[in-house]
């Protein structure tokens, strides 16, 4: 697998104190980041982001996503809803590392709610240095065809 070196990164109004640091963060050990935001006061609608951030992934614009949302499980749901999308909760270590080894996971969901920056950032490190074992393959691809056939119910 070639090293990841783009990321697509999206917060929403839950996560707008962490994603600056946590931006710089990625920027100090070698990634370049695009931010998707959300850059405003107030609320925003989750949703607006996950989905920039995973059309940025599908399309191969970002080697990888990290979106931070208050749980992280809001914005999950949202980007699993893109086609080629793999997005995984990230609740401690071993979920950051499973979720890349096992799961494929191309997009890591993290809550600003439930961890410190210096966790998230530990967690987001540990996620994008696990290569994935090839040897889940065979699960990854039922997955997309899953997606496949659901998709074409529309």
């Amino acid at each position: 697998m070639d090293k990841i070196k783009n990321l697509a990164l999206g917060t929403d109004h839950a996560a707008v104190e962490v994603r600056n640091k946590v931006k710089e963060y990625l920027q100090s050990i070698g990634y370049e980041v695009e931010d998707f935001g959300f850059f405003g006061n107030g609320s925003c609608d989750y949703p607006d982001y996950a989905v920039k951030v995973a059309e940025s992934v599908v399309s191969k614009n970002s080697d990888k996503g990290i979106l931070i949302c208050g749980t992280g499980v809001g914005m999950s749901i949202a980007a699993n809803k893109v086609k080629g999308v793999i997005a995984a909760v990230c609740w401690d270590e071993d979920t950051a590392r499973l979720v890349a080894q096992h799961n494929g996971a191309n997009i890591l969901c993290l809550g600003s709610r439930t961890a410190t920056v210096s966790e998230l950032c530990h967690r987001i490190k540990i996620f994008l240095e696990t290569p994935f074992e090839e040897r889940h393959l065979k699960r990854i691809e039922k997955i997309k065809e899953i997606e496949k056939q659901q998709c074409q119910k529309g």
